[in-house]
């Protein structure tokens, strides 16, 4: 089997990773098995190597959603993406809760700019701001920055007057929650553009969610 220099690619990944943080020598070797469990699969055909080498080399790591303007109070589902898991959250203000095997993040009861950063099993970190504002009568989300495909992950109206009914104008899809009924996911279309997620409460009053959707970051 011919191996070029791009077949290596992932396990040096691994290795800068290790370097900086000061790990044990045990992830290296790690690393070499990983290697040569490559090799010797790649010959099987029951998997292909590039699949093998996408599962180990996941890409830069981020966190959705990149930046969002709350309500006090309000809460948003976060999640960790590339890197190399498990993820661990920190913040500055507010709180993080994890209901179910999804993440939340909960704002402060007063004004405030956050900052959220998301450290994988590697120690690298990325970050996401957070923009808590005062809120009055019902409360939902403002605004929010997610690259193309991805999703905004939940998003709650809280106060008002339930039920909620949610809509959407502009590209992409939303999606409800099975069993609770004050919350509506954003996913995004394939390509970049704005899109508003609508609420209104059964009295009649409104709030509208602006979603930013970016072109992917480079992992260069």
């Amino acid at each position: 089997m011919k191996v070029g220099r791009g077949f290596f690619t992932p396990m040096l990944k691994i290795f800068e990773k290790c370097t900086p943080h000061g790990h044990s020598p045990f992830l290296y070797t790690a690393a070499l098995i990983m290697l040569a469990l490559a090799v010797i699969l790649s010959g099987c055909g029951n998997i292909s190597l590039n699949q093998l080498l996408e599962k180990q080399a996941p890409g830069e790591l981020g966190i959705t959603p990149k930046t969002a303007t709350i309500g006090e109070g309000s809460s948003i589902e976060i999640a960790g993406r590339g890197g190399f898991t498990p993820y661990a959250f920190s913040v500055t203000a507010g709180s993080i809760d994890e209901i179910e095997a999804v993440t939340y993040y909960t704002a402060p009861n007063s004004p405030d700019v956050v900052t959220i950063t998301v450290i994988d099993g590697l120690s690298s970190e990325a970050t996401a701001t957070i923009q808590v504002v005062s809120s009055t009568g019902m409360g939902f989300p403002e605004a929010m920055t997610i690259e193309i495909g991805e999703n905004t992950g939940y998003v709650i109206a809280v106060g008002g007057t339930p039920p909620y009914y949610f809509s959407l104008v502009g590209d992409g899809t939303l999606g409800f929650h099975k069993l609770l009924l004050d919350r509506v996911k954003y996913t995004a279309p394939e390509f970049a553009t704005t899109a508003y997620v609508w609420v209104e409460d059964s009295l009649g009053t409104q709030r509208k969610l602006t979603v930013t959707v970016v072109e992917a970051a480079s992992d260069g």
